[in-house]
């Protein structure tokens, strides 16, 4: 990605929609968003491992991300905005190593009986180039969450 400037820091309204059917029922799909454990188990793009993943589960909650891809850490953190289990998921979302600014997560959860559509909209991102990374990005890392999702790879402490 190609660093921005922003300097007044406001909202864009450049944003990506990415929907996936996943086999298994909402509780399973949400429990991967919101336990640290399975969070460091998929949330890491290809080439990329994940060094610590912490979660405040809370609305005014923190979480950060840090992943290591070989040529040094990179960190996503943000802000819980919004929780309802099992059916939505809010919160800010930044890079630390990269100037952009917050932009906002909202999962949206759809429990279809026994499988679950899962909606991601990532909006406030800087400009199109952002908007086709993040979504090359996260259709990679919700294809890879539902494959262990769906063939019970999750390992648990």
């Amino acid at each position: 990605m190609t660093p921005k400037h922003n300097p007044s820091g406001l909202t864009t309204d450049f944003r990506l929609s990415v929907t996936r059917i996943i086999h298994a029922p909402c509780t399973l799909v949400y429990q991967a968003w919101t336990d640290p454990a399975q969070l460091s188990q998929w949330l890491n793009p290809k080439d990329t491992a994940c060094r610590s993943v912490s979660a405040d589960l809370k609305v005014g909650g923190h979480y950060r991300i840090s992943m290591d891809c070989g040529k040094g850490e990179h960190i996503a953190a943000g802000e819980y905005l919004e929780i309802i289990p099992n059916e939505r998921l809010q919160f800010t979302w930044h890079w630390d190593h990269y100037p952009m600014p917050d932009s906002v997560i909202t999962l949206t959860f759809e429990d279809l009986g026994g499988t679950t559509r899962l909606t991601l909209v990532h909006a406030g991102l800087p400009d199109q180039e952002d908007v086709t990374e993040h979504s090359q990005g996260w259709n990679m890392l919700l294809e890879k969450q539902a494959g262990m999702i769906e063939q019970h790879q999750f390992k648990t402490a």
